[in-house]
């Protein structure tokens, strides 16, 4: 009874004090300001000390030196001599630091890999932690701590020069320790040294939403851990001058069953953003495959596209159908109801289709019901029983009569019920083919724009933005110009989620929305398509500036998880004060027509035709793009020239209205090749002859007779003809006239200035046509003072 009793009270003492059951077997230290206590850590001196050891306020410290590297972090590189018993499942690194800098602290160790590590094939051992607290350095000049769990540590000295750990991010280090255990209570004393209330380091006058994302799982079931996550990331985004937090609302998760909504894991993260003064920017997503109920993935009103090629179904939702449309406005309804009230959004973004919620057809990216593999692949998603009737009624809409489709299509069809969807690559007739991706982009342009109806019904005070991705390729749906005009009739904008580290393919991949937004006055917003360096981090603020846009989205990696792109966020964004809009009277002619006829305008990402030619013109100037549907719409009376890149085949309609402006005065620039003379769908050369006759009215029709190959011979043949108008701008002769480089790029704005970004590794100096020189460093932006 008496040693009943002492091992009843020795648990309960263990109860009490968890330290006694897990006291710590291993410590392993390293001291910068006591080097003495240091024992069994060993930094690897890569660099000469004094380049390392620095002294700051009176205090030994550890830094990194500076990195120029773009794509790989760099850090302080430890060994680990000490004694680690073998198959030890855990390790943890406690990190002190003087907490200086800002940005986020990542830890990369020797480990044996597992499901719970991460491995890249190129490096044996090489393992990230996979759980962590004070992990985001904010600058507040305090000594902080950090600690990192590390799974399966090997310890072999088996990265770069014999490293088992590698520190990145931490700039003024005073020691870290490795040991088997930390209690609760140090990690909870850890997590309180994370400060709440900073001030921004950037508070724009000119105010937009700048919004990115803190952490938060598209899981709501681990609301808690995307809590903890935002303890984090929440005050790193206000100190950096962030104003929202976006999320992805999945219907799964807020109606889990049919007709109860629950928002109550949401409204936590709501009101964890509301405690660091920031708002809410949610994706709202419906009918993707990966937010669907379990409810409504088991009934019949589940169905999903199928693919032409393969006859193969996926779980992402039909459009061809209204089986999601109750569910969709009742969604939306209820989020409305919910959250407007609550004055908690910065805005919206809609998530009508595709794989993760965009104004598309499945593409790339296996996001499945419950993660579950799925079908997909870029092609055409037209084969469900609800898309042949679909696309008849379209046909009897356009056609009215089945003789006349015939004649157009040169078929025998009895009636219109007769026709099935087909891969219009093997159609038999221009006409045959434009036709059915004239359907198949316009269906999905319809769904998006009832999407935006629905949800500015539900939400009649909010900002609402579309999604509009990919690269122009015809088979994901996506028409730039009609999805862009349409928001205009919801008082909405658009974003592009089509963006990359480099400017030149953010100019050709969102200057048609861009372009589209300035005209029909919609509000324009750009997002990073992934992978991001410092040097996206400055492209796409120069974009947006050049382009006067009112929303710019960060993934928090593009930003954090390179060396230098916080200081490159911190010098640069302030510019997003000036933000105006272009001057710009060139512009190309998009080739909408030649895109549904021709797979190498858009369709293979690496060598589509019409973006090699805006890349060779872009050094020169910068232009519009202007769609068949904005000449349509009246466009081109904002313009002076027109370039004709890779666009010799036009609807009769747009090219009327080509032809009546040069007639009026306009000049357009084309590439003659007498293999590509330019005519309609219905090959109607007639205007290009009357333009080769010279019967051109007040305009002109400027033909380059050299070679189309390489582009830039065609570009350099545009710029000399631009050089001799005396119609242009003084400010566009300006822009033209500026001495640099090809990875210098310049922007006339209409207040006078230019824009200048520097997207070049090396510092450069350009001239102005007044002789002025300016001098940038790599990758930056400077604006001229006003030159007229």
């Amino acid at each position: 009874m008496k040693k009943s009793g002492l091992l009843i009270l020795w648990l309960m003492g263990v109860c009490l004090n968890s330290t006694a059951l897990y006291p710590k077997k291993i410590k392993l230290t390293y001291s910068v300001t006591k080097p003495k206590e240091s024992n069994g850590l060993q930094l690897i001196e890569n660099q000469p000390r004094q380049n390392i050891f620095h002294e700051r306020n009176g205090v030994k410290v550890l830094a990194p030196p500076p990195n120029s590297d773009y794509f790989e972090r760099h850090g302080l590189s430890f060994r680990v001599n000490g004694t680690i018993p073998a198959k030890t499942k855990e390790m943890f690194l406690i990190i002190e630091h003087r907490d200086e800098n800002i940005g986020l602290i990542e830890v990369y160790y020797d480990g044996n890999v597992t499901e719970n590590t991460k491995q890249p094939l190129s490096s044996p051992g090489y393992s990230s932690a996979s759980d962590a607290v004070g992990y985001t350095c904010l600058g507040t000049g305090k000594v902080r701590r950090a600690w990192f769990r590390l799974n399966n540590p090997a310890f072999q000295h088996r990265l770069t020069g014999g490293t088992d750990i590698l520190m990145a991010g931490v700039t003024s280090l005073t020691k870290i320790i490795l040991t088997d255990y930390v209690s609760q209570k140090e990690r909870e004393e850890i997590r309180a040294e994370i400060p709440v209330n900073l001030t921004p380091e950037i508070t724009l006058k000119n105010p937009m939403q700048l919004v990115t994302t803190v952490g938060i799982s598209l899981n709501m079931d681990e609301v808690d851990k995307s809590l903890a996550r935002m303890h984090e990331f929440c005050p790193l985004a206000k100190l950096l001058g962030f104003n929202g937090v976006e999320t992805y609302v999945g219907w799964n998760f807020a109606e889990p069953d049919s007709g109860r909504y629950d928002w109550h894991a949401y409204d936590k993260i709501v009101k964890k953003a509301q405690a660091y003064g920031l708002k809410w920017f949610p994706l709202l997503i419906v009918g993707s495959a990966y937010t669907l109920p379990e409810w409504y993935y088991q009934s019949k009103e589940n169905v999903g596209f199928k693919c032409l090629e393969h006859g193969i179904s996926n779980p992402v939702q039909t459009i061809f159908c209204d089986n999601q449309v109750p569910h969709v406005k009742r969604f939306l309804d209820e989020f409305g109801q919910h959250y407007e009230p609550m004055d908690v959004l910065l805005g919206v973004r809609l998530g009508p289709s595709g794989n993760y919620g965009e104004s598309q057809y499945p593409a790339g990216g296996n996001w499945g019901y419950k993660g579950q593999q799925m079908h997909i692949h870029i092609g055409w998603w037209a084969a469900d029983e609800y898309a042949a009737p679909h696309f008849q009624r379209f046909l009897q809409d356009k056609y009215q009569h089945i003789e006349k489709l015939n004649q157009a299509w040169d078929e025998k069809f009895l009636s219109f019920t007769e026709i099935q969807t087909f891969i219009p690559q093997f159609a038999e007739t221009k006409r045959k083919r434009k036709d059915f991706v004239d359907w198949y982009m316009g269906a999905m342009s319809n769904w998006c724009e009832q999407w935006a109806i629905w949800a500015r019904e539900a939400l009649p005070n909010t900002d609402i933005y579309q999604s509009a991705g990919g690269w122009g390729f015809v088979e994901s749906g996506t028409d730039f110009t009609d999805q862009t005009r349409s928001m205009k009739k919801v008082n909405g904008g658009i974003r592009a989620t089509n963006e990359t580290d480099s400017y030149a393919q953010n100019f050709y991949a969102t200057r048609m929305m861009s372009s589209a937004a300035r005209y029909y006055g919609v509000p324009f917003g750009s997002e990073p398509a992934g992978f991001g360096s410092a040097r996206g981090v400055v492209a796409r603020i120069y974009n947006i500036l050049v382009n006067n846009g009112q929303h710019l989205f960060y993934y928090a990696p593009n930003i954090l998880n390179n060396d230098q792109g916080v200081e490159k966020w911190l010098e640069m964004a302030p510019l997003l004060d000036q933000r105006q809009e272009p001057l710009i009277e060139v512009a190309a002619l998009y080739p909408d027509t030649k895109s549904k006829l021709d797979d190498g305008v858009f369709r293979h990402l690496y060598s589509f035709s019409f973006n090699q030619r805006v890349a060779a013109l872009r050094p020169h100037l910068d232009f519009d793009f202007c769609s068949e549907q904005m000449i349509r719409d009246g466009a081109l009376n904002q313009y002076k020239v027109l370039v004709f890149l890779w666009s010799d085949i036009v609807e009769a309609n747009a090219l009327t209205r080509i032809n009546q402006w040069v007639q009026d005065g306009g000049v357009v620039i084309f590439p003659y090749w007498a293999r590509m003379p330019l005519g309609t769908v219905e090959d109607d050369y007639q205007v290009y002859n009357q333009w080769l006759k010279g019967e051109t009215g007040k305009g002109k029709v400027l033909f380059d007779k050299g070679d189309r190959e390489p582009p830039h011979r065609y570009a350099d043949f545009i710029k000399t003809q631009l050089l001799k108008m005396t119609q242009l701008d003084p400010l566009t002769q300006k822009m033209l006239q500026v001495e640099k480089s090809t990875e210098v790029y310049v922007s006339a704005l209409k207040d006078g200035r230019l824009a200048i970004l520097n997207y070049n590794d090396q510092p450069v100096q350009i001239k102005l046509l007044d002789g002025k020189k300016i001098d940038l460093r790599p990758y930056s932006i400077k604006l001229t003072d006003k030159l007229k």
